[in-house]
């Protein structure tokens, strides 16, 4: 490779090439060069960056939002969240209730509670995942109304945003969504109780261990173990047994929990060696692990348990040693 090509290439810089392409005529050009500005997480990018936000295509726009988002850029909440208000495509907005996520400055948190109320589906949804990943104490109360909500989606977003929340005031209305006509909004509800690490809530999720739907009966189990409660031990071991992988495999999460050493570890023992499906066996095996672990109770601990240790054989008496006779002694007179 002649010198001049070698020197060309060692002297060439991804980022100013980058950035040189964003002033492009070309709204795809742009759109690359932002995405790789993104990649690159550059600080000194996000000065390049904040003015494509206002850039007249969409997908620029949404490009840069991205790349804010991904490079958690603080300075960019404020231009995001008139975005989240007022951009015109709803993939925009949308995105930005994603990268506002990322972020995670509570100073967004009044954009997105009114993007709740926003006309696309999509949007409210993502709005509703970002309070919740915020843990936005300030919409509770916009997430309550949002979990009896026509819109089956924001209802279920809704209601996981308020389990990962964790504020107190949430357990009116998740109560109320235990009681949800769709066995989804009821799993997600009970899951939401569990997430609030409250023992006092266990009178609430008792009454689903009698659910209708399986899924709904070991979500209350596993909350229920979350919170130190064993009342869902039975539900589980019931689960082990049920024709849905993903109900056994939560069977055997609620065992690892409230197990103990002579039903619990042998049920799951017992279920993993007869289950087909490779990935249930190894969360069956792994509960297994875990249980274990939480009694104290080592692999050989468990063999001894499992296995009586053999009667040795008897060992034939020794016979007694044959003292030898004294030589006789030579007279010597």
């Amino acid at each position: 490779m002649p010198l001049l090509s070698q020197a060309a290439e060692v002297a060439f810089d991804p980022y100013a090439d980058a950035v040189d392409r964003a002033k492009s005529k070309e709204p795809m050009v742009r759109r690359k060069a932002i995405d790789d500005l993104g990649r690159l997480r550059r600080p000194e990018a996000i000065p390049v960056l904040l003015p494509l936000l206002a850039d007249e295509n969409p997908f620029v726009r949404s490009a840069a939002v991205d790349a804010l988002g991904l490079m958690r850029a603080g300075q960019a909440v404020p231009a995001l969240s008139q975005i989240l208000k007022n951009d015109k495509v709803a993939t925009v907005r949308q995105s930005a209730a994603t990268s506002l996520a990322y972020i995670g400055d509570p100073a967004s948190a009044d954009a997105l509670i009114l993007a709740l109320s926003d006309g696309e589906a999509a949007v409210r949804y993502a709005a509703a995942r970002t309070l919740g990943a915020m843990r936005s104490p300030k919409a509770v109360g916009a997430l309550s109304k949002a979990a009896q909500d026509a819109d089956a989606g924001l209802k279920r977003a809704a209601i996981g945003a308020l389990g990962m929340i964790g504020d107190r005031s949430a357990v009116p209305a998740l109560q109320a969504s235990m009681a949800d006509p769709d066995a989804a909004m009821r799993a997600e509800a009970a899951k939401a109780l569990g997430n609030l690490s409250d023992p006092a809530n266990a009178p609430l999720l008792e009454p689903a261990l009698k659910d209708a739907q399986p899924a709904v009966r070991l979500q209350a189990a596993l909350s229920l173990a979350r919170l130190g409660n064993a009342a869902g031990g039975e539900t589980a071991y019931e689960g082990l047994k049920d024709a849905d992988s993903a109900n056994r495999q939560q069977a055997a999460n609620v065992i690892a929990l409230v197990g103990d050493a002579k039903r619990g570890l042998k049920a799951l023992k017992d279920a993993s060696a007869a289950e087909k499906d490779l990935n249930t066996k190894g969360v069956m095996a792994l509960a297994a692990t875990q249980l274990q672990a939480r009694l104290g109770i080592s692999d050989a601990a468990d063999k001894t348990q499992a296995t009586p240790a053999a009667t040795p054989a008897a060992t034939p008496a020794a016979k007694p040693a044959v003292k030898p006779a004294a030589k006789p002694t030579p007279n010597t007179k």
